[in-house]
C-alpha cells in the first residue's frame, strides 16, 4: 500500500527529543517532536519522527516555532492500542517575515 504524501504547517508544542535505536545491527538516529494545528476552537496534535541525517534540521527548533513538514502517516498497533505517527521526509522552520519599519 502506497502512503499518501502530505504537507502540513503547524506549531511546535515542545523542544524536539533526540535519540537512537538499533535496527539490523545498525544505529539509527531519530528525532521526535509534536506539532499542534489549530482549527477554529479545536486542536489536532501530530506526533512526528525524522530519521538519519534529517535529524540535524530539528536542532534549531524551539517551542512555538511554525514548522512545515512533508511525509506520511503510519499506524501501528502495540498492546491493543493503535498509534498514529507522522514519518517526516522533509521539513523546515518557517521564518516569520519581519516587516520593514522605517522611521521618518
Amino acid at each position: 500500500m502506497k502512503q499518501e504524501m502530505i504537507n502540513i504547517n503547524a506549531n511546535l508544542v515542545n523542544e524536539p527529543v533526540f535519540g537512537s535505536f538499533e535496527k539490523d545491527g545498525e544505529t539509527i538516529e531519530v528525532v521526535n517532536f509534536t506539532l499542534v494545528k489549530k482549527y477554529g476552537k479545536g486542536k489536532e496534535y501530530i506526533n512526528c519522527a525524522a530519521y538519519g541525517e534529517k535529524i540535524e534540521t530539528a536542532r534549531s527548533f524551539e517551542k512555538g516555532d511554525l514548522i512545515h513538514i512533508f511525509g506520511y502517516f503510519k499506524e501501528r498497533e502495540k498492546d491493543g492500542k493503535t498509534y498514529k505517527n507522522f514519518v517526516v521526509k522533509s521539513y523546515n522552520k518557517i521564518e516569520k517575515k519581519e516587516e520593514d519599519k522605517e522611521e521618518n
